[in-house]
């Protein structure tokens, strides 16, 4: 599902949550009315706790206020190809100011945090603050196609894929990389290396101890970061991801062959193979020369029992 698209069903799940929430407060207003026309007789104990009338972090009528503050912001800002810097006047340079100031607050403890893991934790108890300006920043951004340079949601980008959260992070990345963001001053890195080398180095992590990595977030990373320049190093690495989780997805169908297609196993190593021979074209030291010879042998071996017009996309 696109992130157009994805985005779409949300707004009209939301709209649909504001319409049962002002349902359900008209309804509470005509409860409380009768309330008041009847003698306070409820005991202490059956009253509801704090808990239950307490609101989220960030409620619709929220919601709706940063949609409004985003297309503000981008009304204010000149239209163009690269997302132009945001108006420094009105409410909603105001509101984006206190953002960043509470996210300086946030970045202020984080450093005061040794523990990556510690890090990690922080990160994913403070993010859900900045989640309304995300959503509704990307939801407009796809109603108008336009955007402006935002600090704050660059940041929020790369905290996703601190946390893991590499749906979101890449939600963030195809807007980063569409209306051409700058990352913060800290990074000496473009936008589509941070990117493609957060998410391959995380996958490579994972199958140095032996851990599955969402194929599709490495496919979606390469198409996102395709058409743009970096190093071949990087793109090598991602290559290699691909190569390694396309092989232990072979490895699963082989031990469970009825779970999926057939010619699954031999169409995934066939895939993972051209990753690999990717990965040593731009990279001679990339580490995967034995990896191609134990392929190229496994493919040779059981080329006789693939499936005629298996298609190797099938794997992908």
């Amino acid at each position: 599902m696109s992130l157009a698209h994805r985005k779409k069903q949300e707004k009209l799940a939301r709209i649909a949550a504001e319409q049962e929430e002002a349902q359900a407060s008209v309804a509470a207003e005509r409860a409380a009315k009768a309330s008041k026309a009847k003698p306070a007789t409820t005991a202490f104990s059956e009253r509801p706790a704090a808990s239950d009338t307490a609101r989220p972090a960030f409620s619709l009528a929220q919601r709706s206020r940063q949609q409004k503050l985003a297309r503000s912001a981008i009304d204010g800002a000149s239209a163009g190809d690269v997302a132009p810097e945001r108006p420094t006047d009105g409410p909603e340079a105001t509101e984006y100011e206190l953002l960043l100031a509470s996210l300086g607050e946030d970045m202020r403890r984080l450093k005061g945090i040794q523990s990556t893991e510690g890090k990690i934790a922080a990160k994913r108890e403070m993010i859900d603050r900045y989640t309304p300006h995300v959503d509704a920043t990307l939801e407009e951004a796809i109603e108008i196609g336009q955007a402006v340079q935002d600090e704050l949601l660059v940041n929020m980008m790369i905290w996703r894929f601190d946390i893991g959260d590499y749906t979101i992070a890449l939600d963030i990345a195809e807007h980063v990389l569409r209306f051409g963001l700058r990352l913060p001053e800290r990074f000496q890195r473009t936008p589509a290396t941070l990117i493609a080398e957060e998410v391959a180095e995380a996958a490579l992590t994972a199958a140095k101890i032996d851990k599955d990595f969402p194929l599709p977030v490495l496919q979606r990373t390469d198409q996102l970061t395709a058409d743009f320049d970096m190093p071949d190093a990087v793109r090598a690495k991602l290559a290699k991801a691909q190569g390694q989780q396309l092989v232990r997805e072979a490895v699963a169908a082989d031990a469970d062959p009825e779970s999926v297609p057939a010619g699954a196993a031999f169409a995934a190593r066939k895939a993972a193979l051209n990753q690999f021979q990717r990965a040593l074209g731009l990279e001679s030291k990339i580490g995967v020369v034995k990896d191609i010879e134990r392929l190229a042998a496994w493919l040779n071996k059981h080329a006789a029992a693939e499936p005629a017009g298996q298609d190797e996309e099938a794997a992908e």
